[in-house]
């Protein structure tokens, strides 16, 4: 009895080897598995680590010159504003010193600041000087005449002093307060001629402006026998007795916001000309400018004698200029780009006779025309003294 029952127990312990043997079996493959997702779990830590260091290096170095220059930057607009008002309060000191001594050297333009018409401040000052003063003032007045200080004469572009060579042949352009420039081969960058009265809009010590004898324009850009090729000009804000367009080539025509006693524009189409800009390097002239002036006729040309086939502008404004008594002619052109705005055209209070022409000589291959209207008005009236 003892024996049966004891191998009982040995079948039992058997077992319970059998089955530990058996559930250590089935727990390798548990094992294996949680190991291989436990190094799958480090490794990927690992290169998250490393990316995020790597990420964190990338940043700074991006970082580090990206704030240095930002930093730099601001310095350099600190520097270049403090520079620039030095030097703009330099530049209006001289020209406040310039004509300081202009006007203390020159009782010529003294007589001009008071009002008097060039031809009568030059009577006084002859008529006050003996013949040998008078020689010294004609040579003080020629001498310190310039474009920039709104002096009448005639100018060869691109320098700002009249040309005594030209005076003496144009002896008319002198006598009859004309503001005339003549371009020859020296390429000019800008002429900017704005603020002004030409022709009979204005009146000096009781003595009306006129026209010179002979001339029907005010205002006169003419290419003559040799083109004029302009990079921009700009006609705005002018008042005319009538503008004139004819035998000019452009590649765009902005013709916006002008009133006119009469409108007749011809919109002929043409690509030969492309939306130029001149260039001359080193020998290029720079600028040609004058503001508030009064001139009896202003007139720009190329030289008669010229051998090129063309002359250069690159820049041409023509701006706030009032003029009456003669026409407004722009002719012989070649032109980037043209823009005629805001003008105020007529005199004759009537619609039928065409105060702002422009012909079908006038080509572009790019036209805007818009907000221009027809509108009766008489010629703008004089201004006294």
């Amino acid at each position: 009895m003892f024996r049966k029952y004891n191998c009982y127990w040995r079948i039992i312990f058997k077992m319970k080897k059998i089955i530990k043997i058996i559930k250590g079996i089935l727990k390798i493959p548990v094992n294996i598995v949680k190991g291989i997702g436990k190094l799958i779990l480090r490794i990927a830590n690992f290169i998250y680590d490393i990316a995020r260091a790597f990420v964190r290096m990338i940043v700074f170095i991006i970082k580090s010159p990206l704030l240095l220059a930002i930093q730099i930057y601001k310095k350099g607009i600190i520097i270049r504003d403090y520079v620039m008002a030095k030097v703009d309060y330099l530049d209006n000191e001289s020209k406040k010193w310039h004509r300081f001594f202009q006007t203390l050297a020159s009782p010529y333009n003294l007589l001009l600041k008071l009002g008097f018409s060039p031809q009568m401040a030059a009577s006084f000052l002859v008529v006050g000087s003996t013949a040998t003063t008078g020689v010294v003032i004609n040579e003080t007045v020629l001498a310190e005449r310039s474009f920039s200080n709104r002096d009448a004469g005639v100018y060869l572009a691109p320098s700002d002093m009249p040309n005594s060579e030209w005076e003496e042949q144009l002896q008319e352009e002198v006598t009859t307060n004309t503001l005339r420039v003549l371009l020859n081969d020296t390429p000019v960058e800008t002429i900017d001629i704005s603020n002004v009265n030409v022709g009979t809009s204005y009146a000096s010590n009781g003595q009306p402006s006129a026209l010179p004898s002979g001339k029907t324009e005010a205002i006169l850009i003419d290419g003559n026998n040799t083109r004029i090729e302009i990079g921009k000009l700009t006609f705005s804000r002018n008042s005319c007795k009538t503008l004139n367009l004819e035998n000019i080539n452009a590649n765009k025509v902005t013709l916006t916001n002008n009133q006119a006693d009469g409108l007749s524009v011809y919109q002929t189409a043409s690509s030969t000309i492309p939306n130029l800009r001149v260039s001359g390097g080193y020998y290029m002239a720079d600028l040609l400018q004058t503001e508030g002036g009064l001139y009896d006729r202003i007139h720009i040309s190329p030289l008669d004698t010229i051998s090129s086939s063309k002359v250069y502008v690159n820049e041409l404004k023509l701006e706030n200029i009032v003029s009456s008594g003669g026409t407004c002619d722009l002719k012989k052109l070649d032109i980037g780009e043209l823009e005629i705005t805001f003008n105020r055209i007529g005199g004759d209070n009537s619609l039928v006779s065409k105060a702002l022409t422009i012909s079908s000589t006038v080509t572009s291959a790019n036209w805007v025309v818009d907000g221009n209207i027809e509108v009766l008005m008489g010629e703008v009236a004089r201004k006294p003294n």
